[in-house]
C-alpha cells in the first residue's frame, strides 16, 4: 500500500510539472495552440515558438537541459507552423532544431538532433544541429536525423529517412532520402 502511495505522489507532481510548462508555453507565446497530451520534457526555457504555431496532441517536445545531453537544447519553431499528432522532436544538445516558418508537419514524424553512437555504448550521444528551412512540408512518419538541413520549400514523402542535406524545393522520398523531383515550387516567395 505505501509503494502505491509513493507511485501516486510521484506521479502528481510529474503531472504538475507538465502543466506548469504547458501553462508557461501558452503564456509566453499567446497566440500558440497547443492540444493536450502534449509533453515536454527538458528546459522549457529552451524553446521559441512564432505566431500561430499547432502542436496537435500526443507530440513530444524534448528541450534538453538535462546532463545526457550537456545540459543543452534549443527548439525554435517559425510562425504558422503546425506539428501534426503523435510527432518527435528531441531539440538536444548544443546545435538543438531551427524550423522556420509555414512548417507543415505530418502526424508521426520523428526530428533529432541527437543519436546513440551505438559504436561507443548506449550513453555515447552525438548531437548535431538540424535545421529546416521555411514552407517545408514533411509528410508522415518520416525521421530527419541529426546534422541535417533541409532547404526553403522542400518536401519530403511519407516513411522517408532523410540522412543528407536536402535542397531548396527538392521533393525527396526512401530510406535513405533521395531526391525525385528538383525545383517544385519555382515562385517560391521569400518575403511571405
Amino acid at each position: 500500500m505505501l509503494n502505491i502511495i509513493k507511485y501516486m505522489i510521484k506521479q502528481y507532481r510529474a503531472d504538475y510539472h507538465e502543466k506548469c510548462k504547458l501553462a508557461y508555453i501558452m503564456k509566453t507565446f499567446s497566440t500558440v495552440s497547443i492540444e493536450g497530451s502534449v509533453h515536454v520534457k527538458g528546459d522549457v526555457t529552451n524553446l521559441v515558438l512564432g505566431d500561430r504555431v499547432i502542436i496537435q496532441s500526443g507530440s513530444v517536445l524534448h528541450l534538453g537541459g538535462m546532463e545526457w545531453c550537456e545540459y543543452a537544447g534549443s527548439l525554435v519553431i517559425g510562425s504558422g507552423s503546425v506539428i501534426s499528432p503523435n510527432c518527435v522532436i528531441y531539440a538536444v544538445g548544443p546545435g538543438g532544431i531551427k524550423i522556420g516558418k509555414r512548417f507543415d508537419c505530418g502526424p508521426g514524424v520523428g526530428i533529432f538532433a541527437s543519436r546513440t553512437d551505438y559504436r561507443k555504448g548506449i550513453n555515447s550521444h552525438v548531437f548535431e544541429r538540424v535545421e529546416i528551412g521555411n514552407d517545408v512540408t514533411i509528410f508522415a512518419n518520416a525521421v530527419i536525423s541529426p546534422g541535417v538541413e533541409v532547404g526553403n520549400g522542400a518536401v519530403i514523402a511519407a516513411g522517408t529517412a532523410v540522412t543528407k542535406n536536402v535542397p531548396e524545393n527538392a521533393f525527396v522520398g526512401g530510406i535513405p532520402a533521395k531526391i525525385i523531383r528538383e525545383n517544385i515550387k519555382n515562385n517560391y516567395d521569400r518575403n511571405y
